[in-house]
């Protein structure tokens, strides 16, 4: 039997080629130009690596017999220049299959063969690098920003930023979006107490203003792992200075490249402002700013919810079958009993400004945010027993004063049927930021403050509190800016409650008269 050809010597002169390869990364590309194609890396014995297509048309014909991570012997297929900017490997040139190319099963290659050649950070950092090369990366998570949501092409879309360190104690930064953020974030969550490494597969280098650079994810081609089985995962860990480097979340920052529109610009300028009065008034379905004071957090529906760590729906619960009140977890999505769970912050806020009271429901990504603490420090470990939701961590009850900008969509339910929960899309937490908007953006409000009537106010501490003030400092009557505030501020939730049970000014939140009598 002939031997093999290497990946080395393949070129366009021929067709007839045999070469014995591993699959490495593989996935299916959507163009309009090309339809559904499968892409795919292929590495050879000697660590070669080249890249291979199937087009549209034997897609069909070819998908049932490739797969990522085995071995196959390819006999008669074309070699084509390789060009781009996405280019996942060195080669000149790259396979293409044709009808006839047969695909053989055999014995595989080593395990340990992964094609995986991490770039240098200082490589990357100093623009030595080829951009138009994906690049392989590994490093230590040191910092890691909130799961954002950021409109891309106008299209929501999830991104996180996390600061990797080498073993020289070199950074740099990676961007993740879509399910890798989720993935990166969870993983983050579920860590231990040893350092987490990161592996990131064909990454894409990005650059800002010609200086500043850091590597993305480069949509379904890149794939990334934490903490996997690798030997080079091993050989890296040994080299990492023992420092015992904690992890750190920080607040997200700007990347004006990808968005074209900056967190400012979105918040101050691209997105209406509106009161909470007003938000109750629309009557269109519309995004809208508000600035307003987190005056309690319900816990009747619950602070957080148990998710499957593999798909991330909610877990449901379901009786035994033995019929005994007892229960178990069950995935809808994945189809099995007793997944490995996570739990995520589904937080329900009672908020208020100077014109009316309303609530906000937001989930996990925007809890992060204002926590700065994944929720599964805060649940305690996954167990089986149904925690009691009135019992509020401090941490949340913390939150009750703070004053922040959530951008909000109105959504038909809120204006037809006349539902008072709005769902929050971002947040605002930088205290300079709340500043400036309060005093060139806020618009003015009724004469009377309105507060809500709740029965699970939560255990702050009290003291003095603006309600039209920054997140994180104490403001003054006498700090106000006239022009700007016609609207009384409120200096302490409990008096303005004992307040609002005498005086009742008009607002779209329904509260019973006969209530606000008894709590007078």
């Amino acid at each position: 039997m002939a031997g093999f050809d290497e990946v080395s010597q393949l070129k366009p002169y021929k067709s007839m080629w045999r070469i014995k390869v591993k699959i490495i990364r593989m996935w299916k590309q959507y163009t309009a130009q090309g339809g559904e194609t499968i892409e795919m890396v292929l590495v050879d014995s000697k660590g070669d690596k080249i890249h291979a297509s199937v087009k549209k048309d034997l897609v069909e014909q070819f998908d049932p017999v490739l797969m990522e991570g085995f071995t196959k012997i390819l006999i008669n297929f074309a070699v084509t220049h390789a060009w781009g900017s996405y280019r996942t490997t060195k080669h000149a040139y790259k396979i293409a299959f044709v009808s006839t190319t047969k695909v053989r099963s055999c014995e595989e290659l080593p395990m340990n063969l992964t094609g995986f050649t991490p770039v240098k950070f200082l490589d990357v950092l100093d623009g030595s690098l080829n951009t138009d090369y994906l690049v392989d990366v590994i490093g230590q998570i040191v910092e890691y920003s909130h799961v954002e949501i950021v409109s891309v092409n106008g299209k929501d879309t999830e991104k996180i930023a996390v600061e990797l360190r080498n073993e020289n104690d070199v950074r740099l930064t990676i961007v993740l979006w879509g399910k890798f953020a989720m993935n990166v974030s969870d993983a983050i969550q579920l860590r231990a107490d040893h350092a987490v490494v990161c592996v990131l597969r064909f990454g894409k280098i990005k650059v800002w203003k010609f200086k500043d650079r850091s590597v993305s994810n480069a949509n379904n081609v890149s794939d990334i792992a934490i903490n996997p089985s690798m030997n080079e995962v091993q050989a890296f860990l040994a080299l990492l200075p023992k420092d015992g480097l904690p992890l750190a979340i920080v607040e997200a920052k700007a990347l004006p490249m990808v968005s074209m529109i900056s967190e400012k610009e979105e918040f101050f300028i691209h997105t209406p402002r509106k009161t909470i009065s007003e938000v109750l008034e629309s009557r269109q379905t519309e995004r809208c700013i508000v600035m307003c004071t987190i005056a309690a957090i319900e816990s009747d529906m619950g602070w957080f919810y148990l998710s499957c760590k593999v798909c991330s729906k909610k877990v449901q619960t379901v009786p035994n079958d033995n019929d005994d009140g007892g229960f178990k977890y069950f995935c809808t999505k994945c189809k099995v009993y007793t997944p490995k769970m996570l739990p995520r912050y589904k937080l329900h806020l009672v908020v208020l400004d100077n014109t009316s009271n309303t609530k906000f429901l937001l989930f996990d990504n925007l809890g992060l945010q204002l926590l700065n603490q994944p929720c599964i420090e805060l649940t305690g470990k996954v167990t089986d027993e149904v925690q009691n939701p009135d019992a509020l961590p401090i941490a949340l009850t913390n939150l009750v004063s703070k004053t922040y900008l959530f951008k909000i969509v109105i959504e038909k339910e809120n204006y037809l049927y006349k539902h008072d929960t709005y769902k929050v899309l971002k947040i605002i937490t930088n205290s300079d930021m709340i500043s400036e908007f309060d005093v060139n953006h806020y618009p003015s409000g009724s004469e009377s403050t309105v507060c809500p009537q709740f029965s699970n106010v939560s255990e702050a501490p009290e003291g003095s509190m603006m309600i039209l003030g920054s997140s994180s400092q104490v403001s003054e009557s006498n700090s106000l800016t006239p022009a700007k505030r016609s609207g009384t501020p409120i200096m302490n939730l409990e008096e303005s409650f004992d307040q609002n049970s005498i005086t009742k000014t008009n607002t779209a939140v329904g509260i019973k008269k006969e209530k606000i009598e008894k709590s007078g």
